[in-house]
């Protein structure tokens, strides 16, 4: 694997300018500074002041405070703050001369490192073979993984069959629990999953046509003859041999359903036929199962593909951009929104010799994915049946007019034979873990991504897993300097995540303790470039930092990240105009741009469940981009080089962009997680909650949103005094050291300008940091900066905690486990956010007044003591 290091390996420099004498004058000002900067290795002093705008609340670089990681780190911070508050933080200390690397210099390291030609050798290696969740090749990956992050991070390689540890066990636990040391991993679970033994659909015509039921091998794609490696199913679908008429049901949706039963079509006794797209798949075949049907076939229709189709002249995959017919979209069928994980460990961690009950969280009825090309000849045969679907709405158009489709419900008069067999069982999976130890560990920022594909994962995950190891590869980078990040760092390469994010919500269940005591932030990747378009969603209180590195990192084009992410035109539009679909109501835009989170990736349990700031990134295809065969064999490495990301350019601006947000919340010295934004998006929420409101003919007028109102105006003015409190704890820390000397800063600004032309020299890059040591003040100050040091660690414990005022122990009514009430994924969503979840059901689903009024309250009772923590 490329693995370019040139220019990174600096070695350590001496810890102060080179000097003859040793008089005790000297040897005290050595002491001196020494001690000093063992205090502020509790910080990475990266902002200076804060704003308390909602739209700007970032920090700028503070002139002369620089942080200064050496071996004293712990010790002096005891020092100065007391032995019994530093006892969380004190590590053990790299046996090197340290290196002074302040976080603007760290990030200049650090992006120099991910590259296009290293990205597209990881892309290779891991796409080589098809890796389910529980195959052999998955564990091959795990210990791929391992070994490479072992070699980045400097550690010895270890063996096969070494540092693997069952889920429960001590070395695990301790490992996250016990003495913060760098070392990589990998935790076994045991969750329930299955994998496919057999399968068919027959339309009992006659002749009868059955189905292929599975993806052509193309020339111009080679791996496309790895198709059959994973037979086309469902994950969690049970087996079933069903015969009946079908039904077209559109997207399949709760309220698709119910129009249709409305309008006289009964899937009662009947086998649903629906569209991938608007919500989950798993939820599609709920819909049917509550509705009576006997069985859910869900295809691919080419409508939801944007401009690049047959229809509109493009030639398929791999001759053009367009979708190749055979292609289809594998997936689990998880009832997401009722709950993630093991479906028989809820809330527990699935260990070897957990207890387990009956899964509640997925499907009693057989379903199996179809290509749309496998669905022409039974949609054809639905023609004249039922209602057309110009009698019910844009959803139940299609884009297979192109092949003589004409979209009716049926049910039909020919029956259709469905026949899913697979063997569900309790299987491993392999969750690869990696710890940098900080200077502080009870304010960590975990970053994740899955490893598993449900074949060969080309973006999904693997673009994901390709920017995380080059995200690591730059960390790496940073720990051969001598850099230590202020706050430690958890890496995962999740597993089964495509099962229903199952390695990721079984690693946070087992520590679920630990995260809402020592997380301050998760940081997730997962399909990190299928397209050039930046997508993101993220708590509101990481949204603006998510922004601005975004807006930082220019692509291949010469444009930053952020302009350019809606290049290839915006989903939502696209369907408007060309498909006459509404974007889904629950929707809620916000100023910064960054939604809100819903579900379907690993940031689920520790948003939803611990009440940790959370976010999502990556890249993806808009509706004037090549086509993008989710969950496909054609989603391959082939793919990416042709179409999906020519050149890797948007896998490395991915690195890239996750890094920054990872340094900056591990190295500023106030978290920078903004309060202010979230309650500004707090009034976006509750808007929504005023047109559902008004929306109902008067149905909720007895419910009194005031009270909710006035607490997210109390947050909101909570909030701007926490701002102005960091503001004023920044510039109390900056005035507490003193300016360098005028020949310092020269010498400063020389050493760096050295560096930008000669990045190579021996004593360009390190020396001249002697210069950056400012006079220290006499042990006598330490009593005031003890005190400036307790004010922002107090700052950053509100900070941390904040998100954790929006978590009930009791959760959301019928769906307990999920217990985020300020945002959920939708009950009948999955993907998609609700926000102020268990107040919109109330209004949306429930219809019940008492429970609205019950649900805003307690809404009110928790946004009023989210207040008081922020001003107490």
């Amino acid at each position: 694997m490329s693995n370019d290091k040139s220019g990174l390996a600096y070695s350590a420099p001496a810890l102060l300018p080179t000097s003859s004498t040793s008089s005790p004058r000297h040897k005290a000002q050595v002491t001196r500074r020494l001690v000093f900067f063992s205090v502020l290795a509790f910080f990475a002093v990266h902002h200076l002041s804060t704003s308390s705008s909602a739209s700007a609340n970032n920090d700028k670089p503070a002139d002369g405070i620089e942080a200064y990681w050496n071996g004293v780190a712990s010790k002096g911070y005891r020092r100065v703050l007391g032995d019994d508050h530093a006892h969380a933080h004190a590590h053990p200390c790299p046996p090197r001369l340290p290196h002074h690397i302040d976080p603007k210099n760290a990030e200049e390291i650090f992006l120099k490192v991910p590259n296009n030609d290293s990205a597209h050798h990881a892309s290779y290696l891991y796409t080589k073979n098809a890796h389910p969740a529980g195959s052999g090749f998955d564990f091959y990956t795990a210990l791929l993984v391992k070994n490479q992050w072992e070699r980045e991070l400097g550690l010895p390689l270890s063996g096969v069959e070494e540092a693997i540890y069952d889920a429960g066990s001590a070395e695990s636990q301790a490992r996250i629990r016990g003495k913060d040391e760098l070392g990589v991993w990998i935790d076994t679970y045991y969750p329930v999953m299955n994998t496919p033994v057999s399968s068919s659909v027959t339309l009992l015509s006659d002749p009868p046509v059955h189905a292929k039921l599975r993806e052509e091998v193309v020339e111009g794609d080679p791996d496309s003859d790895q198709g059959d490696e994973v037979r086309v199913f469902h994950g969690l679908s049970v087996s079933g041999d069903v015969t009946g008429k079908y039904v077209y049901a559109g997207y399949g949706t709760k309220a698709e359903v119910e129009l249709l039963e409305e309008k006289g079509i009964d899937l009662n006794g009947t086998i649903a036929l629906v569209k991938y797209g608007r919500v989950f798949r798993g939820l599609k075949v709920k819909a049917a199962q509550e509705a009576g049907a006997i069985g859910c076939l869900i295809f691919t229709d080419p409508a939801d593909d944007g401009e690049y189709t047959e229809a509109n002249g493009y030639e398929a995959y791999p001759d053009g951009p367009a979708r190749q017919p055979s292609s289809v979209q594998r997936g689990s069928v998880q009832f997401l929104s009722k709950y993630p994980g093991d479906p028989t460990t809820p809330g527990e961690p699935a260990y070897k010799n957990a207890t387990r009950v009956p899964g509640g969280n997925f499907p009693d009825i057989p379903s199996l994915p179809l290509s749309y090309e496998d669905a022409i000849p039974i949609l054809k045969a639905l023609k004249g049946k039922g209602l057309a679907a110009s009698e019910l709405g844009p959803s139940f158009e299609g884009g297979l007019g192109f092949h003589g489709v004409e979209y009716f419900t049926g049910p039909s008069d020919i029956d259709l034979h469905l026949v899913n067999q697979v063997n569900t069982r309790v299987m491993p999976i392999w969750n690869t873990m990696a710890v940098i130890p900080g200077h502080i560990s009870s304010e960590a920022v975990i970053m994740g991504n899955h490893r598993d594909a449900w074949v060969l994962g080309g973006s999904d995950p693997n673009a994901g897993t390709v920017a995380q190891y080059e995200l690591v590869r730059g960390l790496g980078a940073l720990l051969r300097t001598g850099w230590r990040p202020l706050r430690t760092i958890v890496l995962a390469s999740w597993d089964a995540e495509e099962y229903g994010l199952i390695g990721s919500t079984e690693w946070a269940e087992d520590f679920g303790d630990w995260l809402e005591g020592n997380a301050a932030a998760y940081l997730n990747l997962d399909s990190a470039a299928s397209g050039p378009n930046a997508k993101a969603s993220a708590s509101p209180s990481l949204a603006l930092l998510i922004r601005q590195a975004a807006e930082e990192v220019v692509n291949a084009r010469g444009k930053s990240v952020w302009d350019a992410r809606r290049d290839g035109g915006d989903w939502d539009e696209f369907r408007l105009a060309a498909l006459g679909v509404e974007p889904l109501a629950e929707a809620v835009k916000t100023e910064s741009g960054i939604s809100a989170l819903g579900s379907g990736s690993d940031y689920t349990a520790f948003l939803m469940r611990y009440g940790v700031a959370s976010s999502d990134f990556g890249f993806s295809g808009g509706p004037k981009d090549p086509v993008y065969h989710y969950h496909s064999i054609y989603d391959s490495h082939s793919w990416q080089d042709k179409f999906g990301d020519p050149g890797f350019h948007s896998h490395t601006d991915a690195a890239k962009i996750i890094g920054l947000i990872l340094l900056r919340v591990a190295d500023s010295v106030i978290l920078p997680l903004n309060t202010t934004n979230y309650a500004a998006d707090l009034v976006g929420y509750l808007d929504k909650i005023e047109q559902i409101k008004a929306s109902a003919d008067g149905t909720f007028d007895a419910v009194d949103l005031a009270p909710l109102a006035k607490s997210i105006r109390t947050l909101t003015a909570a909030s701007l005094e926490l701002d102005s409190t960091k503001s004023a704890l920044l510039k109390k820390l900056h005035d507490a050291l003193p300016r360098l000397p005028l020949w310092r800063r020269a010498a400063l600004r020389i050493a760096r300008a050295l560096r930008a032309v000669f990045p190579a020299s021996l004593d360009a890059p390190d020396a001249p940091d002697a210069y950056t040591l400012p006079r220290l003040p006499l042990p006598g100050k330490w009593k005031a900066l003890r005190r400036i040091l307790a004010e922002i660690r107090a700052v950053n414990l509100k900070l941390k905690n904040f998100e954790r005022g929006f978590i009930s122990e009791k959760g959301i009514t019928d769906r307990e486990w999920y217990r985020h009430k300020g945002t959920s994924p939708g009950k009948w969503l999955g993907y998609g956010a609700t926000t102020f979840p268990a107040l919109t059901e109330a209004l949306t689903i429930e219809k019940n007044v008492t429970l609205a009024q019950n649900e805003a309250d307690q809404l009110a009772d928790m946004i009023n003591a989210m207040a008081t923590r922020l001003r107490a």
